[in-house]
């Protein structure tokens, strides 16, 4: 699974339309104190081409960080999956694909 969004600017400062972006890092964290008891932190980065290598460099990179019941709330088979369909439920990626 990734997701494709038209991006608008990116941090070259210009537009990509189509960027495909794949998570990165999907990793669960206890918390001790305070707030939820487990947090998942998701990195995703955007390339301009749909087949990524190891030599092709990020157009885009995102950060996001949420309660594992957010993650675990969406309706999609695995973990993994259900990250990505929470990723598409944020703000800056409005008018993202599932690809």
């Amino acid at each position: 699974m990734a997701i494709q969004l038209d991006m608008t600017t990116s941090q070259y400062g210009t537009p990509f339309a189509g960027a495909y972006f794949r998570i990165a890092t999907a990793s669960i964290s206890r918390m001790r104190e305070g707030g939820p008891k487990f947090t998942v932190m998701v990195d995703v980065a955007g390339y301009a081409t749909g087949t990524p290598d190891d030599d092709t460099r990020e157009v885009d990179f995102r950060r996001y960080h949420a309660d594992l019941a957010d993650i675990e709330a969406q309706a999609e088979a695995n973990f993994l999956d259900k990250c990505y369909a929470w990723v598409m439920t944020q703000e800056d990626m409005a008018g993202s694909i599932a690809v």
